[in-house]
Formats: structure tokens, sequence, C-alpha cells
């Protein structure tokens, strides 16, 4: 059998499991409660108790616009509407009974129903990995956690991407500096090492819990919503990560061009080894993000005068590089996403995309190559 077949079966397969849980989650709600069976109950809006007084809190932003989309763009031929999605209304709120449950920290009120704005408005199961098979049917009796808390893990930001922890998790710790008072912080218990990185170097160390905990209760519990739906044109987080980040950017205008690199993980180009060696001979460094420190990678980004890269997760330094600098993503057919050229849009690089088919496109990324060089 060959290779594209067993990627159809298995893709279809993932689906269709997919559908068996989200129908068998559904059914289980519709069920009597009891003991640790405490099922979703459907959704409630964060936002719309803010609006109608029944909570306190605060709307800092009602919406942010648009981003670009110009024809011929990746964000065009992605066509998931990455410069919209909007309004998107940027807020806090505050609960006294509040419920986090499962990996990804759901909150959940005295009913049982999900806060829509904790899940991106998903309020499906979107992948089988989202959370623990029964983490939200089977809730053992909370945890509970004196004082204030937030937590900034959810669908998107658990941890385990380095885009996802900077733009849909630390991001929403810009709403934690407008709280009345100072609150702890919850995260994902699958971390990794970017995590505790980059929030030492925010200077919240001391703030963060880790919590492995089936479900938490905290004494105050303040929500700090998303600022933009994931991979989406997101100016404000974007502004604040640039600000919080900017001791760690220091551009000396010296620093050699670089080529963001993926190994050892999917969409990695069967002939990566070529077009690292192409890159080379441009005079390119190198660089595998996932075996340097934050700082590093944050140090190359702002001193880069030119970036290219695999789109993946290494894109995200996109966030640090100078404005007018070159910037080109490389795409495999299969997989098309615009979320680092909003970045570049805000941040005013000259990016452009490319596709990487076969040896011969190398010739239109070496053209790109020796133009800017």
């Amino acid at each position: 059998m060959e290779m594209p077949t067993l990627m159809g079966l298995y893709s279809e397969s993932k689906k269709i499991a997919l559908q068996g849980v989200r129908m068998m989650e559904r059914i289980c709600g519709r069920l009597p409660g009891f003991g640790r069976f405490r099922p979703l109950r459907g959704s409630f809006s964060a936002l719309a108790l803010l609006d109608e007084r029944k909570v306190p809190g605060e709307v800092l932003l009602r919406a942010q616009g648009s981003g670009p989309c110009p024809r011929g763009s990746m964000t065009e031929l992605a066509g998931m509407r990455q410069n919209d999605h909007q309004p998107w209304p940027v807020f806090w709120v505050r609960s006294d009974d509040a419920r986090l449950a499962g990996r990804m920290l759901h909150w959940r009120d005295r009913g049982g129903r999900l806060c829509s704005e904790g899940v991106f408005y998903q309020h499906e199961r979107v992948r089988l990995s989202e959370d623990k098979m029964f983490a939200q049917i089977l809730v053992p009796k909370p945890r509970f956690l004196p004082g204030a808390w937030t937590s900034i893990a959810s669908n998107w930001g658990n941890g385990l991407n380095y885009y996802h922890w900077m733009l849909d998790s630390l991001t929403r710790l810009e709403l934690r500096e407008s709280l009345p008072e100072p609150t702890r912080i919850l995260v994902s218990s699958a971390a990794r090492g970017f995590m505790s990185e980059t929030l030492e170097m925010l200077g919240l160390a001391g703030y963060v819990e880790c919590t492995s905990a089936a479900c938490v209760q905290p004494e105050r519990f303040y929500f700090c919503a998303p600022t933009a739906m994931t991979g989406a044109w997101n100016p404000l987080g974007y502004d604040w990560l640039r600000k919080r980040f900017a001791a760690f950017c220091l551009p000396t205008n010296c620093g050699p061009p670089i080529f963001l690199t993926r190994r050892g993980c999917a969409r990695v180009p069967v002939n990566i080894t070529e077009v690292e060696e192409m890159f080379t001979r441009h005079g390119f460094a190198i660089v595998d993000c996932g075996v340097i420190s934050v700082k590093e990678q944050m140090s190359l980004a702002s001193n880069a005068p030119a970036i290219a890269g695999l789109h993946g997760a290494a894109m995200t330094n996109l966030l640090w590089a100078q404005p007018e600098v070159p910037v080109l993503e490389i795409f495999e057919p299969g997989y098309l996403n615009a979320c680092y050229e909003q970045i570049a849009f805000h941040g005013k690089l000259l990016y452009q995309h490319q596709f990487l088919a076969a040896s011969r496109d190398l010739y239109s990324i070496e053209s790109w190559c020796r133009k800017i060089c």
C-alpha cells in the first residue's frame, strides 16, 4: 500500500474517533450527575455576565480591528480569516465559585457550564489531544486554592508549542496588570523549558504554580480572556510582548542572516539537508531553536539583517525583528497558515512566502537569497 493511502486512512480514522468522542460527551451531558460524574451542561459567556453587571471586571478593548489581507498573500491563500476574527473583546472578570477542570484548566461554573471565552468560543472538542478523555466528565472534588489566582492554560495555550505559549498564554498576562490585586498564576502541567524561562524573564517565576490536579477551586479566580483568536491578527499582544521582552532584544545590527530550521518534528522537507546547505552558502547561520534558549533566539532575531525559515513555531521570533528586515517563510504545499505573515505585517517586515514541493523550488529560494544578500 502506498504511503499517501496510509496517511489518508490515518487521518480519516482520527476524524471518526473525534466524532465518536464528541458524541459521547454530548450524550453524557444529558445524563443526571452523581458522585464524580459531572459532565458539562452547556456554556456561558463571561463577557455577557460582565455586561449585565453580574460579576466584577473590566473590558480593556472591545475590538482590535482587522489586519491586512493583500491579494496573493498567505493570509488570502490559507483562507482562515487570520486577519480578522473581530470583534474580539479583551477583558477580565472575577469569580468566587469557579472550578478549573482538566489539563486545560477549563473554567466551569457551579452548574457545570463551560466559559465560552476560555475555549476560544469553540464549545466542542477540536482535537483528540485537547484534554484527557474523561477530564470534563469524571470530575473529582476540587483542590481548594486560597487567595487570588488567574490561569493562562487553555485549549491552545497548553505549554506544548512556543507560538501558542507566547501569543495565546503569555499575552493574557497583560490583563493581569489591570487586576485590582496581585494574583498567583496557574499554568499547564505539560511544562516545557521555554515556559519557565519566559516567566523568569518577565519576573513572574515566583508567582507561578504548575498544577497536575484534575480540578482546582481558587478562592478568588480572575479570568483573563485571550487577547485574540489563536493564529489571528493581534496588535495588542504583539506590542505587549515586544515591550515586555525589549531588554532581551538589543539590536546591534551586526548579526548574521538566519535560517530557522526544523528537526525531528512534523512538516520537515525530505531535502532539508540540501536546503540548509544552500542557505549556508549564502552566509546564513542555521538556527535550530529547539536546542537554544529563548534569550538566544531573541538576540539572533533582533540582530538579523534577514530571516528565512520553515513554517513552524520558531518563526514566532519574527516578533523581535527590526522593521524592513526581509523575511522568507517556506511552506510545504499541503499546509498553509498565515499566523507569521500577520506578525510580519504588524512589524513592517518585508515578508514573502515560498512553497517547497521539489528540489526545483530551491532555485526560487536561492534567487531570494541572492537578492537580499
